[in-house]
């Protein structure tokens, strides 16, 4: 399975949502994903399911784009020519998706974090760009969905919608997530045409697969164990006093004091009471200012300062214990090998050129997109 981001997190979370209501009703929730993009024509297999006229009533498998009037808002740009669009759908969804991710509607974020916001651009940027990657590759290696695939898609979606309750309600669990029934249709494709790249990506040797040689890598520098003090820069703290507090915490280590002692009584890392022997991990797992001071330490060697997103580190590279690598090596292997697929996917587009629409600047702005409002909901 691909390490899942964001985006594909946050939709498992809309499709279980509808999964439950089907367990609720008695009924089988079905397949994981949701819906895909065809004619609409109902055939043998989409009967196995539902109805001809269940299936009619619940379908979006013909949904068009939602924003008509606006036009590509960019173009890839590689093999000499524009090959690839980005519908606002898409984008718009990116766009607000990582935004309120990040303030959750509080506007003042920003001006307490003004470093983020080039932070989030890149983040959705990225998401979009691994979309139109995936779409690349599978071209250039003739991977492409079934017609029964694709049929088993539009099933599922149309079970989807008839686990919400109806169109209205399916609908408006769509505006929660800022999508478009278009959109919808288009990234249940794209899911499962990452699966079946990372599929090909494995069978032909661009990610490794065996355990030898993935155990090779947790022996070398490339596979880290790190114990850290957090002091988190929280809505409404002073960074100046969080700063202090870790230049002290840092100034009692270096005089002699336990790590795992401060640590524990000062640390408001959330994640400590289920990591309290530390955290095992690849480069791009983690924080990308973390990442990099923690491989630059020789085991037994502690960081200064280390400023992320999150707020100020204090790192102690540990040694690695054999007991933890073979107890969780399923789970090691499988991140090691998602992180390498998008390693092989970020290197397609590294060259790619960007055309945008006249109106980007327009377009790419948060408020522009919600002021736009919900698509398919009204707030009284």
């Amino acid at each position: 399975m691909l390490k899942k981001t964001l985006p594909a997190l946050l939709l498992c979370l809309l499709l279980s949502s509808a999964q439950a209501m089907l367990v609720s009703c008695g009924e089988d929730a079905g397949a994981e994903t949701g819906t895909g993009s065809s004619s609409g024509a109902l055939n043998a297999l989409a009967q196995e399911t539902m109805s001809a006229d269940e299936y009619a009533e619940y379908s979006i498998a013909d949904a068009e784009s939602a924003y008509p009037e606006i036009p590509a808002v960019m173009e890839f740009v590689y093999d000499g020519s524009a090959d690839d669009t980005v519908t606002y759908d898409e984008y718009r969804y990116y766009q607000l998706l990582y935004k309120n991710y990040f303030d959750n509607g509080d506007e003042t974020y920003w001006d307490t974090n003004p470093d983020m916001e080039a932070r989030v651009n890149d983040l959705y940027n990225t998401e979009i760009l691994r979309n139109h990657a995936v779409a690349a590759e599978c071209r250039k290696y003739g991977i492409s969905l079934t017609a029964e695939e694709i049929v088993a898609l539009d099933t599922e979606n149309a079970e989807m919608v008839y686990a919400f309750g109806g169109m209205d309600y399916f609908l408006e669990a769509l505006d929660m997530y800022y999508m478009s029934t278009w959109f919808y249709n288009y990234y249940s494709q794209v899911s499962s045409m990452y699966d079946k790249l990372y599929d090909y990506y494995l069978e032909n040797g661009q990610i490794l697969t065996e355990e030898a040689d993935i155990r090779g890598l947790l022996n070398t520098d490339e596979y880290v164990r790190v114990k850290h003090i957090l002091i988190m820069n929280d809505t409404g703290d002073d960074p100046a006093e969080n700063l202090a507090l870790a230049n002290d915490l840092l100034a009692r280590l270096q005089s002699g004091e336990d790590f795992d002692t401060l640590m524990n009584e000062y640390s408001e890392d959330t994640g400590l009471a289920s990591y309290p022997d530390g955290y095992y991990f690849f480069y791009g797992e983690m924080d990308e200012a973390f990442s990099a001071a923690s491989f630059t330490l020789d085991v037994g060697e502690m960081s200064g300062i280390v400023e992320s997103s999150y707020g100020y580190h204090i790192i102690l590279r540990c040694e690695k214990e054999n007991t933890y690598l073979d107890e969780n090596f399923a789970d090691i292997k499988a991140t090691y090998q998602s992180l390498r697929f998008y390693e092989v996917l970020d290197a397609v587009y590294e060259d790619w050129g960007v055309e945008y629409c006249e109106n980007y600047e327009t377009y790419s702005d948060w408020h522009y997109a919600e002021d736009l409002g919900n698509l398919y909901t009204t707030t009284e």
